[in-house]
């Protein structure tokens, strides 16, 4: 595999991670008077310009970006505009359960409530437990609301295998702080009766 082919396989992953689509990625692009659509099918050709500026997206320099062990950043460690893109897309789509998407903080809470101090985990342990649709998302903005100051990006990664057997790299999270009681019953009271009996069943046995 050529180096130029590295880069598009890459980039895909990541657009493909967030959720992003090649329109919006020459969105993002758009005041570099620069086009994206076409690289990952080879109907564009890779300009070293549109090489350094796609990985800005995410916050990452070209030389960086070109490495192998290359992590995908956390949501929060994105760039503001890209972050706020993506969370008020999320927001905007389907609903979670029968309360809504604003509230899959209150979800996320209930699922590392038991989650000791210390203890490290990924998204893609998280997500999967998630009502639908909210179970396909890419990530977690641990910097908000309910889920504010309980977990630390640990700036380190690891590899999980998706579905499809692929595998990638994600960003390892870290308990720094128990979940507050109070907490926890304002987020009961935001989720699905059906789903928190579910979660509860599933924690006794």
């Amino acid at each position: 595999m050529t180096n130029e082919e590295r880069f598009i396989e890459k980039s895909k992953l990541f657009r493909l991670h967030f959720g992003l689509s090649e329109e919006e990625i020459d969105a993002f692009l758009s005041n570099k008077n620069l086009k994206y659509k076409g690289l990952e099918l080879g109907s564009r050709t890779l300009t070293l310009e549109l090489a350094e500026a796609y990985p800005l997206i995410y916050g990452i320099e070209y030389c960086e970006f070109k490495k192998e062990d290359i992590a995908i950043p956390a949501l929060e460690d994105l760039p503001k505009a890209t972050q706020n893109y993506i969370q008020n897309k999320e927001n905007s789509g389907n609903r979670v359960g029968s309360k809504g998407t604003k509230n899959k903080a209150s979800y996320v809470t209930i699922l590392i409530n038991d989650f000791p101090i210390g203890h490290k985990f990924t998204n893609s342990e998280i997500i999967p437990s998630l009502p639908s649709p909210a179970n396909k998302d890419k990530s977690i903005d641990w910097g908000k609301g309910l889920l504010k100051g309980i977990v630390k990006n640990t700036k380190t990664s690891r590899y999980y295998i998706d579905k499809d057997g692929k595998k990638h790299r994600e960003a390892i999270y870290e308990i720094v702080k128990s979940v507050d009681p109070l907490v926890l019953d304002k987020a009961k009271e935001n989720v699905g009766e059906e789903w928190l009996k579910g979660v509860q069943k599933k924690k006794r046995n």
